[in-house]
């Protein structure tokens, strides 16, 4: 309500940013008054900024969300208590909050950015995709990797020992990639007519950049939880055409995929941004090593803040992981013809947390600037 009527106060006193804000965000803003703005319209374009259709909406949100944090303080019964779940993740970044919020159930997570490099579905698929996380990611052990990716598949494989299934997917490549492979394994051993729900979203009101369900905090994601959905049947179908698809020897398959899948509606964008990672016809590189280029054409920034700026700033959708991102950043380092110079040949010795992490400069080498002037 404060933040409603400052804006009204301000487009009434002819500032720019206000005025700026209510033309982006409200729908009927050239028959306005501006100059006798009503508070309704103001709270309008507060609530369109925030992510959500109306002012009643939004309070509504923010009561259900206070309503979630009430019964996390009072240890109201857990969310999943009436049955017993199985939380699946693409990542650890909401365990321990799932965990505060109140919920019971089992906990697995099932990662593996299949959204970069090989895809296979034959025998020796967990281990193509071990050697390229130990081969790209720095400090990734193959047999780590190999053990991590075989005890999540086991767990999926015997998941139907749970009542209920909780899959909690966002809207990017990483998870869409990850989640139709999920579905068509899940497919595959019957286990489609367990009762398999679904947490995906794109958006969250008050986040203006919604890059992951981990931003969330604990109430919000017990809030989220109430508007879980069962997974259609016709969603497994079209995972099993989209898996064959992205491990297809061409991109054609995954691309006629496109605007196909209206029970995954999530997977369109997520095919395109990650189609949007094979080389440029115009240079040959990808949009994320473009847009590194571009970012670093500037002058010498840390890797850490080149990725923030991607992340924040450029990428559409974003996806990338810290890992993958400087992985990303290294291929430009070590190429035949470096686009890019490090100035900490050891980067590899930097781990997450011990200070140094992120903070490597790289710069444009003349390979990167004739790149980037086609």
């Amino acid at each position: 309500k404060r933040l409603a009527k400052d804006l009204k106060n301000a487009v009434r006193s002819g500032d720019r940013d206000a005025i700026g804000r209510l033309r982006r965000h409200h729908p009927r803003v050239d028959t306005l008054d501006l100059a006798a703005l009503k508070l309704s319209d103001a709270q309008l374009t507060v609530a369109r900024e925030a992510g959500v259709a109306s002012w009643p909406a939004l309070k509504r949100h923010v009561e259900q969300v206070d309503a979630a944090r009430l019964a996390i303080e009072t240890q109201d019964n857990a969310p999943d208590a009436d049955l017993p779940t199985l939380h699946v993740r693409c990542g650890n970044d909401i365990e321990a909050a799932l965990q505060r919020a109140g919920f019971c159930g089992d906990f697995l997570m099932f990662a593996d950015p299949i959204c970069q490099g090989p895809v296979t579905s034959g025998p020796r698929a967990l281990q193509i995709r071990a050697a390229f996380i130990a081969g790209e990611y720095q400090g990734e052990a193959f047999e780590k990797n190999l053990e991590a990716l075989r005890e999540a598949e086991e767990r999926i494989l015997s998941a139907g020992s749970y009542g209920r299934i909780a899959l909690w997917f966002e809207h990017d490549p990483y998870d869409q990639l990850l989640l139709v492979k999920l579905l068509a394994t899940l497919g595959e051993q019957g286990l489609d007519k367990r009762k398999i729900e679904l947490i995906s979203l794109d958006r969250f009101p008050g986040i203006q950049k919604f890059i992951g369900i981990g931003q969330l905090s604990p109430a919000a994601l017990r809030h989220m939880y109430d508007f879980r959905k069962p997974v259609p049947v016709a969603a497994f179908v079209q995972a099993r055409e989209a898996w064959q698809a992205l491990s297809a020897p061409t991109p054609m398959p995954l691309y006629e995929l496109v605007d196909r899948t209206p029970a995954l509606p999530f997977l369109s964008g997520s095919i395109l941004r990650y189609l949007a990672e094979l080389p440029s016809l115009e240079n040959g590189l990808s949009i994320t090593e473009q847009t590194i280029l571009e970012i670093l054409e500037s002058g010498p920034l840390p890797w850490g803040r080149v990725f923030r700026e991607f992340m924040i700033e450029r990428d559409p959708l974003p996806y990338h992981g810290d890992l993958m991102f400087l992985g990303t950043m290294l291929r430009l380092r070590d190429a035949g013809e470096p686009a890019v110079f490090c100035d900490q040949p050891d980067i590899g010795e930097a781990k997450w947390g011990d200070g140094r992490w992120g903070k490597a400069v790289f710069s444009l080498t003349d390979t990167g600037r004739d790149l980037l002037a086609g």
